[in-house]
């Protein structure tokens, strides 16, 4: 059982037994555990009940606990107002109190606090009180993480002499209490101090070690995904930092594998465990080889592996037999040669398209709906429907030209054969990179098929996976879930039924042969056991803009009752649940590709069906024309079903489009993610 569900249980039973202190402690420990994977949101309502009903019972130590907390959420929130208002009563409290742990930690984040809103000083006066505190306490742990707070900020202060000595004592003293976390906070730090002395080869073993501590602490999380993807999150600039160094040394085959051990991890986890195959990377460099050999059935392809730090790129070319170059783009150079005012964080912080018409969005968006539907013969643009995204979503305008220029062309010219794997790093999964020109303005996808894998790992994962593993035969087609009113993040919404999906289903399934599940057949329960039993799987419905999570039709109504989005909104966590066995799952909804920037990569639905076992995964990036896209897949499974395979079918159905003079964001949204899967359809037998 996981730390999150042991919390959860814990909780449930001080519930039943109705002590109300502890209820607020356990309020407060699930808090802490939501916090730690990026679940702010729960996490805030696990404390505020922890506050509510320690401020019921007075218990003044759990009120503490609870500030401190919502101290904590607001800094990590970047609201330093509220951190300090919260941060100060939980100290006033644990003064009053004489909790000293309390006061320690207040301490701490109290300095934490200053030191962001650049008031070093007072940054430092705390950081001293917090290590002073821990020094009375007693508790080597806190007296370690003080020394190393203390001594980083004194190397940030200039103060050198002073700073390195606190950092080499946390170590020390981390060592000693064999805390494998602070162990790798100290190596990290030393390492920037090598940094800072000219000592780069001192600095790569520092980093090294470090990194191989945080590989340690992965072993203890292997089977928790979300605990996993946090995790990295939080420790991901060791690996980062370590990979520059190693570009800037020219040792760049080890700089893929630090890069390789820096994305798609707890993916690869996943995969293993369903594939029953071993994922043999790790930090000891003495394992590292072979993998930059991409194994191939055919030499007719190139592997572009980009990685980006501060202002370069970094480009690897391989082939079958290892890495033929390697680029190292100033990528602040090439932007200010355009005439553009942005650093590179600023060009690869982009979370929306500017290709794509600003005040529109498709039916098949979950964040708006018209009172009914249209149809889908009416040729105007009443198609495309308004949707909303988030504020953590929407970002600048994606440059697609400045685009081509930092990845594509430094390498352009060591592509060879017909098509081109692009193993792409956190934001670039955004970017439609069949839809790049070059400066005669010729699409990338004129010439070449495009693929994307999150990792090398997992692309080896997949191609090593048990010849038995992944169905032959059957299809499941689902098309216009009739969802109907239900309630959709906290609001009540009535989902309309989408003709032109309904339209592509039937098509889809007459040239399968295979009988779609449509309206109210098409429901959660049922596509959820159909799942792992087929070859293929294609979902035409509503999608959600955040994650790519789908509406089908609710499992079961209960009389005047609204369902819940349990009952009908296919999650990321339903879907690790089944063991999926396609070879192909084809999301034709809303940003299906879309979800979380991590360093783990896109965290959404198109990685939950890649980690439960689906071979390859064919979604889109953005909201999509539905007269446009049907076209799209009756041309794609024209060619699937003559032989070719998912990648040349995706190929040629693009080509098709342009061809009639359809726009790029009408054939550019869809990417294909994982293998370049190929059917026999003589073989397929019906199954919905």
């Amino acid at each position: 059982m996981s730390r999150l569900e042991n919390t959860s249980a814990s909780l449930v039973m001080r519930k039943e037994i109705g002590g109300r202190e502890g209820e607020a402690y356990c309020y407060g420990s699930l808090g802490s555990v939501y916090h730690s994977i990026g679940e702010y949101e729960k996490a805030s309502k696990c404390w505020e009940n922890s506050l509510a009903i320690s401020r019921k019972n007075g218990h003044r130590c759990t009120i503490a606990k609870s500030y401190l907390h919502l101290g904590v959420k607001f800094l990590s929130l970047g609201k330093y107002n509220k951190a300090n208002d919260y941060t100060r009563r939980a100290l006033a409290i644990c003064t009053e109190i004489r909790d000293r742990e309390g006061v320690f930690s207040s301490y701490l984040t109290q300095g934490n606090i200053e030191w962001c809103v650049g008031n070093s000083i007072k940054a430092k006066e705390y950081y001293e009180k917090a290590l002073m505190m821990s020094k009375e306490i007693g508790i080597r742990t806190v007296e370690a993480e003080g020394c190393l707070r203390l001594g980083h900020l004194l190397v940030v202060q200039d103060k050198y002499v002073q700073g390195k000595e606190y950092i080499e004592n946390g170590l020390a003293l981390s060592e000693q209490i064999e805390s494998i976390s602070l162990q790798f906070m100290s190596l990290e730090l030393m390492a920037r101090l090598r940094i800072r002395e000219g000592k780069i080869q001192e600095a790569i073993s520092y980093f090294l070690s470090g990194i191989e501590k945080c590989e340690q602490m992965r072993g203890s999380l292997r089977h928790n995904d979300q605990f996993n993807i946090s995790l990295l999150e939080r420790n991901v600039r060791s690996y980062r930092e370590l990979g520059s160094l190693l570009c800037e040394t020219g040792h760049f085959t080890q700089a893929l594998y630090v890069s390789e051990l820096s994305r798609g991890r707890a993916l690869a986890d996943l995969m293993s465990g369903q594939y029953s195959v071993e994922n043999q990377i790790s930090a000891n460099p003495r394992t590292w080889s072979g993998l930059e050999c991409i194994e191939t059935k055919e030499s007719n392809r190139t592997c572009l592996y980009v990685s980006y730090f501060s202002d370069s790129i970094y480009l690897w070319i391989l082939k079958a037999s290892g890495i033929t170059n390697f680029q190292r783009i100033n990528g602040n150079k090439v932007i200010a040669n355009e005439g553009l005012g942005q650093q590179l964080k600023e060009i690869f912080n982009f979370r929306s398209f500017g290709i794509l018409p600003e005040e529109i969005c498709e039916d098949r968006s979950l964040h708006s709906f018209q009172p009914e539907s249209k149809s889908c013969e009416e040729d105007n643009n009443e198609d495309w429907r308004i949707g909303e995204e988030s504020k953590d979503n929407q970002g600048p305008k994606m440059n697609l030209p400045i685009c081509y220029k930092l990845i594509i062309a430094p390498v352009a010219s060591f592509f060879v054969g017909s098509e081109i794997i692009i193993v792409p790093d956190r934001a670039l999964y955004q970017i439609p990179f069949a839809a790049l020109t070059d400066e005669s303005g010729k699409y990338l996808s004129e010439t070449f098929r495009i693929r994307v894998v999150p990792s090398l790992t997992t692309l080896k994962l997949i191609q090593d996976s048990p010849a038995d593993y992944h169905c032959q035969t059957g299809a499941l087609i689902v098309g216009n879930p009739d969802v109907g009113e239900v309630h959709f993040k906290g609001r009540l919404t009535n989902i309309s039924r989408l003709p032109c999906p309904e339209n592509e289903a039937r098509m889809v399934g007459e040239k399968l042969g295979v009988e779609p599940l449509l309206g109210q057949q098409a429901t959660k329960l049922v596509v959820l056991q159909a799942m792992n039993s087929v070859a293929l799987i294609h979902i035409a419905a509503h999608g959600d803009a955040e994650k790519g999570e789908i509406a089908l039709a609710p499992a079961f109504r209960i009389l005047n009752g609204i369902p819940q989005e349990g009952l009908y909104l296919l999650t990321m966590a339903d879907i690790s649940k089944v063991k999926v066995r396609a070879k192909l799952v084809v999301l034709s909804c809303c940003r299906s590709a879309r979800g979380q920037t991590k360093a783990e990569g896109a965290v959404g639905i198109a990685r939950a069906f890649l980690g439960s076992g689906a071979r390859s995964v064919l979604v889109s990036l953005w909201a999509l024309d539905d007269k446009a896209t049907e076209q799209l897949m009756r041309h794609f499974y024209d060619h699937l079903v003559a032989g070719e395979s998912a990648g040349e079918s995706l190929h040629e159905a693009m080509k098709w489009m342009r061809s009639k003079g359809y726009d790029v964001n009408q054939w550019a949204p869809f990417i294909l993610i994982g293998d370049d899967v190929t059917f026999d359809f003589r073989k397929m037998g019906k199954v919905h």
